[in-house]
């Protein structure tokens, strides 16, 4: 039997969010808001809520901005990306790669060590259909409800999904979720370039 030692874990710095990380990632690469608004195909304004912690975006904007920034969603949350084959994120690390503005909360599982890998995410999502850009993103989709019952709705679909039930489609394919029962929670899953 192999142990594992998940020690050398890096615990994201207190007080850093999401937003701040995605600003810090753009200046270091010379962007301005709207040329990394551009690259992800998000409205200004919105780029500039999500940075400044007013906004927190969904799975599938975290994806486009990491895309765009050239990382993983994982270093957005400030997680360290590992090469190891195998590796292991515990509970109490998780807690602390999460973003939440009150309406919407979601954890990253994964630590991938590229932009183009597999990205995993619990979402809590809102009540309502999110104010902002329709989810489009990179890869394959798979959402999977651990908990309660959501909406997912599609250009011309819309589907209730209730714990246990799981939906795959391309990433590109614009959707939408929100609960229909409190507490309820998806595991999303993305593959893909």
């Amino acid at each position: 039997m192999v142990t594992l030692d998940t020690s050398h874990s890096m615990p994201l710095p207190a007080g850093v969010s999401l937003g701040r990380a995605i600003r810090a990632l753009r200046a270091e690469r010379g962007l301005s808001l709207s040329q990394l608004a551009l690259a992800a195909a998000l409205d200004k304004g919105y780029l500039s809520r999500v940075e400044r912690g007013l906004k927190v975006p969904s799975v599938a904007i975290v994806l486009r901005i990491s895309t765009a920034l050239e990382v993983s969603a994982a270093q957005l949350f400030g997680a360290a990306e590992r090469q190891e084959p195998i590796f292991v994120t515990r509970a109490g690390d998780r807690a602390e790669r999460t973003a939440d503005d009150g309406n919407y909360h979601m954890e990253i599982l994964t630590q991938s060590t590229g932009s183009a890998g597999l990205e995993v995410f619990l979402m809590y999502p809102p009540a309502e259909f999110a104010n902002e850009p329709e989810a489009a993103h990179r890869g394959e989709e798979v959402l999977f409800v651990v908990a309660g019952t959501v909406e997912v709705r599609f250009a011309e679909t819309v589907l209730v999904l209730e714990t246990g039930d799981s939906v795959q489609f391309p990433g590109p394919l614009r959707h939408q979720v929100r609960r229909l029962a409190e507490k309820s929670c998806v595991l999303i899953s993305v593959y893909g370039p």
